[in-house]
């Protein structure tokens, strides 16, 4: 099969002739910059100056030679940065600092820094009042949007690839909230000043309805997958409550989707890190198709067979690759092998997966692993699948 015909057979739960393949198509399924120079010797393709993607996470956008080696089936098709470029990052003694377009300052040290995190929320204070001042990002700025048919046109004639659209300000109702507040003022609000939370996610959820809108005027008949985000998961449980969940942040996720759904026929990947089992019947029921990052060392994750079996007939499953905390950065080749039969043992009979790590592959991956556990997709992922 070509890889677009893989990946939408597998996503229309088909067994197609191997799993579908992804490193680098997502912003939460890519490669930071150290794993992927280690990835890149591996290959023994030599050192190269990476394309960084997302400057935040430090990710590098993978070459195509290097894509075509590991096997990836999907091509990711981004919103620009807006007029004027990314806001400048400066050098303010041990740290490197910018100020995003939400108004917060984020920052990482000068010393192997990796994340830029949060600093200092755009919003001190939880009133209605300071709601109105606030300046939220230009969404409608037609530069973000310039030149994304003709690119996504030239890669649906050109190539043979799945594409993955991304609109930034598409998504993040509660993540958003959590960064322009800062996490744990945040968190009170949503308990205790419901009406200013809601208000932010009010305008957060008008901003992505527009952004998408922007977006898939352009390519929404040209896309194959797009990518919505917002993480609903802790470690060991959700990151609220299954009830605020569903009275304060699933109507929000269902009106961006629907709205998604209005104009594009792509399926609709949502990413939610965590413990988020509990969340995924609410997923299905709103429209989502697709979820990623399947955290298997996160609670009520780690048995994807019975993940499978319990959801796999209405939603599809990207990620699940190896465990990214115990096993991928620290065990043996032969483990990471393992891990990765087993889960595509658990996920791929029937079709619904696409093979992608459990996030982004951090620093401290070495590249034998990352070509270890793509090699093993190639190798195990050809249908009919070996039982584990």
């Amino acid at each position: 099969m070509l890889p677009r015909e893989r990946v939408l057979t597998a996503l229309n739960h088909e067994e197609p002739d191997r799993i579908p393949i992804d490193l680098g198509s997502t912003r939460v399924s890519g490669i930071c910059l150290d794993a992927y120079a280690s990835l890149l010797d591996a290959l023994g393709l030599g050192p190269r100056e990476p394309r960084v993607v997302d400057r935040k996470q430090g990710l590098a956008g993978p070459d195509e030679d290097v894509l075509e080696a590991l096997g990836g089936d999907c091509r990711p098709i981004w919103t620009n940065p807006p007029s004027g470029g990314e806001p400048p990052i400066v050098q303010e003694g041990d740290y490197e600092v910018f100020i995003d377009e939400w108004g917060c300052r984020v920052s990482r040290p000068r010393a192997r820094g990796l994340y830029f995190d949060l600093t200092e929320p755009a919003i001190t204070e939880p009133s209605l009042e300071a709601l109105e001042k606030f300046a939220w990002p230009d969404v409608d700025d037609p530069a973000r949007y310039e030149g994304l048919r003709q690119q996504a046109q030239r890669l649906r004639e050109e190539s043979p690839y799945a594409l993955v659209g991304h609109c930034d300000f598409g998504q993040d109702v509660l993540g958003h909230f959590l960064n322009v507040r800062g996490y744990a003022e945040a968190m009170l609000d949503l308990a205790a000043q419901p009406d200013f939370a809601e208000a932010f996610m009010d305008g957060v959820t008008r901003l992505a309805m527009r952004a998408w809108g922007h977006f898939l005027e352009q390519v929404g008949d040209l896309v194959d997958v797009v990518a919505f985000y917002d993480d609903l998961g802790m470690q060991d449980r959700p990151l609220v409550s299954p009830a605020m969940y569903r009275r304060m942040i699933k109507p929000r996720h269902a009106r961006i989707i629907a709205a998604i759904r209005e104009r594009t026929r792509a399926k609709v990947f949502f990413h939610s890190d965590g413990a988020v089992a509990e969340f995924i019947p609410d997923m299905i029921e709103i429209g989502v198709d697709i979820l990623n990052p399947v955290q298997v060392s996160a609670a009520g994750m780690e048995d994807t067979a019975a993940l499978k079996r319990r959801y796999g007939k209405n939603i599809a499953f990207w990620g699940a690759a190896c465990d990214s905390q115990r096993i991928l950065p620290s065990a043996s080749l032969e483990d990471v092998r393992r891990e990765a039969r087993r889960r595509i043992a658990d996920l791929a009979p029937g079709g619904g997966y696409v093979f992608a790590p459990v996030h982004n592959i951090q620093n401290d991956v070495s590249g034998e692993k990352t070509l270890a556990l793509y090699q093993t997709a190639r190798e195990a992922g050809r249908y009919p699948i070996a039982s584990s």
